[in-house]
Formats: C-alpha cells, sequence, structure tokens
C-alpha cells in the first residue's frame, strides 16, 4: 500500500499573497482572529525563526519589517476547495486531514501505483500552482505516517518519495514524528531515542509503557505496516470546539461576547452534523499563558444556543474569579451524540423546551441564507465592532 500526503506550504499566509500579489516576497504574518497570533507566515517571515503559534509581539521582534495581516479564512476555503478539486480529478480515494492537508491511496489511483511516483507528484504540483496559484509540498510513503513525515522533509514545494525507511528515518529527529509533541519528546530524548529510526528500533514494551497504544502503532507504521488507513467516510466529531485570543482586557463584557460568539459557532456545526452534546467546556487564558477552564455535564442533551447559554454563563461567572484579566476565551460542546427525538426535562417546562427549537430552527434559517454574523445576540456585540452591521440583534 502507497500513500502520499499533499500539504499546501504556509496556507494562510499563500492564501493572503493570492488575493493581495503585492505581498508576495515579503515577510508576513498571517494572524488569528483577535490578531495576537501568527497562524501562518511566509517563508521569507520564517526564515528570521517565526513560527506557527507564536505571539506577534515575539514574532515582531524577530522580524520588526514583517506585514502583519489577519487571516481570510473565506480565501483559504475557497483555495482549499480549488484543491481538493484537482485532487479529486486523480485520486478516488482522497482524505481531508484538515483545511490544508490531504492523504490520497495511489494504489486506487486509474492504472494503479504510478510507476514513477516523482513525476506524478510533480505534475500534480504543477496542476495546482497553475490552476490555484499556490504551492504544494507531497510526500509518498508505504504508511500514513511516512507520507506525512515526507511531505515535511521538503518545504516549500519539495517532492520526497521514500524508497529507503531507514536512511530516510536516520535523517529526520523524534521530534518529527507526526503524534511525539514537547512532552513525549523529553520522554524520547531519556530514552536514548534520538532519531525517528531510533524511536522506530526501540523495544516494543517500553514504547508501550510510555506512550500507550498510540505509541505502539506510531511504530508499527515507521517500520512500514500500515496500521492508520485513509477515512473513505465521513465520521462525525466527538466534540466541537473555539477559541480566540484579543488584546489583554478585564472588561467582562468584552470577554463574554467571545464566548457568545463560539456558542454560536458550535452550535450551528454540531446542529448541521445532527449531534446533540452532553458537555460543554470552557477556558481563559492571560497573558501568561495561564490556563483555568470548567467542564460542565448537562442534565440532558443539548443542541440549543438557548439551552446550553444557562451553562456557559455560570462557568464563566465562575471563571472570572480566576482570569481576571483575560487574553483569549474557549468554548467546546462535547460528549456529542446523534440527535434524537426531542426530549422534555424533568426540570423545565416543555413549552420552553419547544421555543427554544424554535427560535433555534429560525436562527439556523437566517444563518444559512444570510451568514452567521446576520443577526447576534446584544451581549455578543462588542465583539463584532470591526464586522459589517447585523441584520438584527436579538437578547
Amino acid at each position: 500500500m502507497t500513500f502520499a500526503h499533499i500539504d499546501a506550504d504556509a496556507f494562510f499566509a499563500s492564501a493572503l499573497q493570492r488575493k493581495y500579489p503585492s505581498l508576495r516576497g515579503k515577510p508576513l504574518l498571517a494572524l488569528g482572529m483577535g490578531g495576537g497570533c501568527v497562524i501562518a507566515a511566509s517563508y521569507e517571515a520564517k526564515a528570521f525563526g517565526i513560527k506557527t503559534g507564536m505571539r506577534l509581539v515575539e514574532a515582531r521582534k524577530l522580524c520588526p519589517s514583517a506585514t502583519a495581516v489577519p487571516s481570510d479564512f473565506r480565501e483559504a476555503c475557497a483555495a482549499s476547495q480549488e484543491i481538493e478539486d484537482i485532487l479529486k480529478e486523480q485520486c478516488p480515494v482522497l482524505e481531508k486531514y484538515s483545511v490544508d492537508e490531504w492523504f490520497a491511496e495511489l494504489k486506487a489511483l486509474v492504472g494503479g501505483i504510478p510507476k514513477n511516483c516523482d513525476e506524478w507528484a510533480q505534475r500534480m504540483q504543477t496542476d495546482v500552482s497553475n490552476r490555484v496559484g499556490l504551492t504544494v509540498s507531497i510526500g509518498i510513503g508505504s504508511t500514513i505516517t511516512l507520507s506525512k513525515m515526507a511531505s515535511e522533509y521538503r518545504k516549500p514545494a519539495g517532492v520526497t518519495v521514500i524508497t529507503d525507511n531507514e536512511a530516510f528515518l536516520r535523517d529526520r529527529p523524534a521530534a518529527a514524528i507526526p503524534g511525539i509533541g514537547p512532552r513525549r519528546e523529553l520522554h524520547a530524548e531519556s530514552e536514548g531515542w534520538h532519531t525517528a529510526w531510533d524511536f522506530a528500533q526501540a523495544d516494543a514494551e517500553r514504547v508501550s509503557t510510555l506512550f500507550g497504544k498510540s505509541g505502539r502503532e506510531l511504530q508499527s507504521e515507521l517500520q512500514g505496516t500500515a496500521v492508520y488507513d485513509i477515512q473513505r467516510a465521513h465520521v462525525p466529531p466527538k466534540s466541537i470546539s473555539r477559541c480566540r485570543s484579543f488584546r489583554a482586557t478585564t472588561d467582562q463584557l468584552v470577554m463574554f461576547s467571545h464566548l457568545l460568539d463560539h456558542l454560536t459557532f458550535t452550535v450551528m456545526k454540531m446542529r448541521r452534523e445532527h449531534l446533540m452534546c452532553t458537555e460543554i467546556q470552557v477556558w481563559l487564558r492571560d497573558a501568561t499563558y495561564k490556563h483555568a477552564g470548567r467542564r460542565c455535564k448537562l442534565p440532558q442533551p443539548m443542541d440549543t444556543e438557548e439551552q446550553i447559554l444557562v451553562y456557559l454563563r455560570s462557568s464563566f461567572t465562575s471563571l472570572i474569579k480566576e482570569i481576571p484579566r483575560s487574553t483569549q476565551a474557549g468554548f467546546c460542546v462535547a460528549g456529542l451524540r446523534p440527535k434524537a427525538t426531542q426530549q422534555f426535562s424533568l426540570f423545565e417546562a416543555p413549552e420552553k423546551t419547544k421555543g427554544s427549537e424554535d427560535m433555534q430552527s429560525t436562527l439556523d434559517s437566517i444563518h444559512d441564507r444570510y451568514g452567521r454574523d446576520a443577526i447576534v445576540r446584544a451581549s455578543a456585540t462588542p465583539t463584532k465592532g470591526d464586522k459589517k452591521a447585523s441584520l438584527n440583534v436579538i437578547e
């Protein structure tokens, strides 16, 4: 079995350069919502040591001349879909791993695995470059994990076909293995597993003891035994979360307005999947990166903003005592399950439950037709000051 991993280079920054050609060839920082964090940097900016996830103030110190621009998510989604359309023309078995990453099963191509995978990948790159205006890096290997590592090997616009697993893995540090985060990297170093090959050849029982089942699966993948396969069918999410950074503030209205915006976003996505949540999670972060969170089990499965809002407000009221000055607010609906026949709570009047559902259905229709910001709660308006006027405001 042979897999290809297609990864768009510096995606959110490249999408901005596609929309604004004057930014090409310059150090560019694509910022997340709130503008405090770099979610992508052009390779001209990366040359100064700027990395994804770095705070803007730190990135500015490394490259004062860099241009910082809020990411254009509409442009990014459009570019992502254009790349995917090209890949689907040739790859019958394709998995969209993220907005800028795809896995393809090469044996499913017409004629099977190409005789020259390198040439096939280069033709794909040329097609994407000519039709979309972005570059992609492509890695090809015998497993999902190896193909993903290969695509990272020569960036940007690189092609890496692994023909000798040992030689390739000896040239990669253990930290380059997907799933080996900072904590696992420390464990690997303490065991003397400095390269990916060291990890691949390590004692299986020791790997299982330190990293559990997922670590053993990674080891098998590095050895060339495919454990993971391409997801051919849509798998409903187990949770849906959203967080945004912003300038440090003690204004509780501003913080809560971000959480209300997250509530609308997550409930909209949850309902589109025909799911309900049984738990919510709320968290705040301050300028020192101190986090505090609350997890709240719901008395029954819920899928409307009106029902969940009570528990969100209670969690926030408790959290604000720990993090009075915040730079980030996050919200998650978890414990998702398929939506069943509407259940009425023992602690809530049936007409109120039905009213919440009727209101949410109306909101769904408005959001689908006019966009998520077409109608917002009054308490959410502090975060909407830089956006076009809403059609209506509700409380």
